[in-house]
């Protein structure tokens, strides 16, 4: 599995179900490497969406509470998914907590200054459990490409 995430200095990742910042280059960077794919969410994160389902991709959408949603793919838990290759969970902090294990590549925009967040990622897990292999400056933000540290 594959995390595509932004957060900025401290980790945060939203605010009231928002993203805190909108980096249009950021944006067009998540729709090309996710197109044609398959990202795996949480039910906050989909809720969230402005525009339901993200075309040109096949969401999954993990919850409990979700009972039928003609757009999307409704799964209780990420089951199987957890050893394909070619699936993209793009949050939230929940659902990203419970599959760290089987992360081995992050795609990480670290926004290059502090907003006011109110759910967070763990940077320490990144820091401590991959390696960056490469990463690009682009003023306000990076992008950071990691593979996990085996």
């Amino acid at each position: 599995m594959r995390l595509i995430l932004a957060c900025d200095l401290k980790g945060g990742i939203g605010y009231q179900n928002k993203l805190p910042w909108h980096i249009p280059l950021d944006l067009s960077r998540f729709k090309n490497l996710t197109k044609n794919g398959v990202v795996v969410m949480g039910r906050k994160t989909w809720e969230s969406l402005p525009k339901k389902p993200l075309p040109n991709r096949v969401n999954v959408v993990i919850s409990n509470t979700l009972k039928d949603i003609d757009s999307a793919i409704i799964l209780p838990n990420i089951g199987r998914l957890k050893s394909a290759d070619d699936v993209w969970v793009i949050g939230g902090n929940s659902l990203v907590d419970s599959v760290w294990e089987f992360i081995h590549e992050i795609h990480l925009t670290l926004v290059l200054s502090e907003h006011i967040c109110d759910t967070f990622i763990d940077l320490e897990k990144i820091k401590n459990n991959f390696i960056q292999v490469s990463g690009s400056g682009f003023g306000d933000h990076s992008y950071e490409v990691y593979k996990r540290n085996v």
